[in-house]
């Protein structure tokens, strides 16, 4: 992760702000921030102020597609009168690996808090304990090629549910 870089006028805002916070607060660490912005102290503040990188738009496309895909399976199949072959347990969205793709996790957590796909993601992202790129991949490329449908019918929920399992 790149420093973050502050130009003197923006170390003088944020050192106000945070002087702001620990006189609403009553909380010192946010006085001390607040020197430390204004001294120059950038090795501490660096350490206290963590930005993290924005999200590129191909990771944000991939995970909004693949809880849109997720929806429409719940959806779709909620609508069915005839689920046999279909197990219910994959229905659920797996979530993201929380050591290989925190970001997207991260971003799933963040779109549900924020009231979208909650009842897809939950409270809490799940952790898929691995890397699921590939596997959403191979679902979103199913997904396109029968058309993005809404609702989907059995087939095309076998479908896409079966593309996960099986590399291209």
């Amino acid at each position: 992760m790149e420093k973050l870089k502050l130009t003197d006028a923006e170390r003088l805002i944020l050192a106000n702000q945070y002087e702001i916070l620990g006189l609403l607060n009553k909380d010192d660490s946010f006085t001390r921030l607040a020197e430390n912005l204004r001294d120059g102290h950038r090795w501490i503040y660096e350490e206290k102020l963590h930005l993290s990188p924005n999200l590129s738009d191909a990771d944000t496309h991939l995970v909004l597609d693949i809880l849109r895909i997720y929806e429409a399976l719940q959806d779709s199949h909620a609508q069915l009168t005839d689920k046999s072959g279909i197990d219910e347990g994959d229905l659920i969205f797996p979530g993201f690996g929380g050591n290989e793709e925190p970001e997207l996790r991260a971003f799933a957590g963040a779109l549900s808090q924020n009231g979208n796909y909650h009842h897809i993601v939950g409270d809490h992202p799940r952790d898929a304990h691995s890397a699921t790129r590939e596997m959403y991949g191979q679902m979103i490329g199913k997904w396109r090629e029968l058309g993005k449908p809404r609702p989907l019918n059995k087939d095309q929920i076998v479908a896409i549910l079966a593309a996960k399992a099986f590399p291209a």
